[in-house]
């Protein structure tokens, strides 16, 4: 079988990185001293690669990230004082997503809540790991309009193929009997099944306020709270003055 035969089945299986690689292979002299199976495993990872790359810039787009492009090796622990490196990379490894545990991270605005949060969800996307992210008062908005159409069945399952889901600004507004009842359906339906990523500028003691009903409250909080990894930034300073700071002294 000659070499554009070859390339041929290559382009018809859609595997482009093996057959660019296997291209290049036939042309470079520094192949011919290896065997056909260290050859083979050099194309196989590279087409490999490549589907990693292309499923992890799909997660990426349907994950609607506020900060997409932020990684571990972006944190400036200069400016999170408090916040242990050690945790941080044990984190990054996702087993409490595998065990479904949760993740809060609380703490004033200004403190890198958000930028966390998208830390560990790019982590979690780069293990092919479907991410969602969500202002809780979009979500909750977007569950109502779900209802009223009737189609909350058809996007509570859409949202729950997230293995992953965050919820940005927990706490932040009061919700209606309609808002709390169906975040508690919601919560219910990925119990024991996936994991929830929750930034907050409030307390958790405080969290029940939110619902105006404790029996919801203590239903959905008892679900989340049990079985969560805790970044407490409270008593962080903001990273905004700390940057202002630095840009005063220079």
């Amino acid at each position: 079988m000659n070499s554009s035969t070859l390339l041929d089945k290559c382009n018809t299986l859609k595997v482009r990185a093996f057959s660019d690689l296997l291209a290049h292979q036939e042309n470079s002299p520094e192949y011919d001293h290896m065997s056909f199976s260290e050859r083979l495993s050099l194309l196989l990872d590279a087409q490999l690669q490549a589907n990693s790359d292309k499923r992890v810039a799909t997660l990426t787009r349907q994950a609607k990230l506020r900060y997409p492009y932020m990684f571990i090796d972006d944190i400036d622990y200069t400016l999170y004082p408090k916040l242990k490196a050690k945790v941080i990379n044990q984190l990054v490894e996702c087993e409490w997503i595998t065990h479904r545990a949760h993740l809060l991270i609380i703490g004033p605005t200004g403190t890198g809540k958000t930028s966390l949060a998208c830390i560990f969800a790019n982590a979690a996307i780069r293990q092919h790991i479907p991410t969602l992210f969500y202002r809780l008062a979009t979500l909750l908005l977007e569950l109502i309009v779900a209802k009223k159409e009737g189609v909350l069945v058809k996007f509570i399952r859409k949202i729950n193929r997230a293995k992953l889901l965050i919820l940005d600004d927990w706490g932040n507004a009061l919700m209606n009997s309609d808002e709390r009842h169906l975040l508690f359906e919601l919560i219910e339906s990925r119990d024991q099944n996936s994991s929830l990523l929750i930034t907050s500028q409030y307390p958790i003691e405080t969290w029940h306020d939110a619902f105006q009903d404790s029996s919801i409250a203590d239903s959905v909080l008892d679900r989340i709270v049990h079985s969560a990894h805790i970044i407490d930034r409270t008593k962080e300073p903001s990273i905004r003055q700390l940057l202002s700071a630095r840009k005063g002294g220079v």
